[in-house]
């Protein structure tokens, strides 16, 4: 699953400037266009033709305005081809990208920032779980911009997880809710978290920390909700509250959620299917069904 494509789609109906070379708008509303060089201490240096010969221009970041870097078309190229393509196809080119921009991370636009995340995904979905968590490590403290900075968190975590490295996918987990990060997004810290309680039989809790992406996002579906609900419906049924468990069964299916394809809990849903459910239940279930779905969960979360 590519979590950003909408980002990147939208990104690339706004690039329009497409520099021969790079070019480097300054503070004062100059503009100067040559090739980057690098940086030496505080400077940023452009390498200027001049005739025959070539001269090199040092620039301090508080001159800067942006950069427009001149390989916009491959830019271009490789946002189009991360929304189709496979991982392997992209990766090199969006290497070869990122590389040009590492020196400069303090001074990229959206866009070019937004290529570091691209390239940490494109990284996990081939397998390359290890690269992408060294390189989110480096790059997360110096890129600036809070989307893209949210993006590698939750990247992380993905990473982290597949890695089989689960204390690392909690120590993320926790630092994203611990910022006071809401679920809006994503609800993967949540269910990271509600995964180790459960996994180490605190049930209850693992039931509550489900249960805050749920109840707190409605009627919007962030990214690994599905998850969230996996938890929560076992950890009901766990506890032997086998009308919850279906309650929240009925509310994951209403927001047009799947149970996760990797799960190795649905087995709960074959059982919840064939429970004898009394009609008091049933009449109660009626009415959850056509209300809000989330309002019969604040008794277990509480408020905001």
């Amino acid at each position: 699953m590519k979590l950003f494509v909408s980002t990147v789609m939208l990104l690339t109906s706004l690039i329009t400037a497409i520099p021969a070379s790079d070019s480097i708008e300054l503070t004062n509303g100059k503009s100067l266009s040559g090739n980057l060089a690098g940086r030496q201490s505080i400077y940023v240096v452009l390498a200027i033709t001049e005739g025959q010969s070539e001269v090199e221009i040092r620039l301090k970041s508080d001159e800067i305005k942006r950069i427009l870097f001149s390989d916009s078309s491959a830019k271009d190229e490789a946002i189009d081809r991360y929304a189709i393509s496979d991982p392997y196809q992209v990766t090199t080119l969006l290497e070869k990208l990122v590389r040009k921009r590492l020196p400069y991370m303090d001074l990229l636009s959206h866009s070019d920032e937004l290529l570091f995340a691209m390239l940490l995904e494109s990284y996990i979905q081939s397998g390359r779980t290890v690269d992408a968590l060294d390189r989110a490590k480096l790059w997360r403290t110096k890129l600036k911009t809070q989307e893209v900075v949210d993006q590698i968190d939750e990247l992380q975590i993905i990473a982290a997880k597949n890695a089989g490295d689960l204390d690392e996918a909690i120590f993320y987990s926790k630092r994203w809710i611990d910022s006071g990060k809401p679920a809006r997004e994503t609800a993967l810290p949540w269910s990271t978290l509600a995964e180790k309680s459960l996994n180490e039989g605190r049930i209850e809790e693992a039931l509550w920390i489900a249960l805050n992406p749920i109840v707190f996002t409605h009627p919007n579906t962030p990214r690994f909700l599905e998850n969230a609900y996996e938890v929560a419906v076992f950890s009901a049924y766990q506890l032997d509250d086998f009308d919850y468990a279906l309650q929240l069964y009925t509310d994951m299916k209403l927001r047009k959620l799947s149970w996760p394809i990797d799960s190795e809990r649905a087995n709960v849903l074959t059982k919840l299917e064939h429970l004898q459910i009394t009609q008091t239940s049933r009449e109660s279930h009626k009415d959850y069904s056509t209300s809000n779905p989330s309002t019969g969960l604040l008794k277990v979360v509480g408020a905001p």
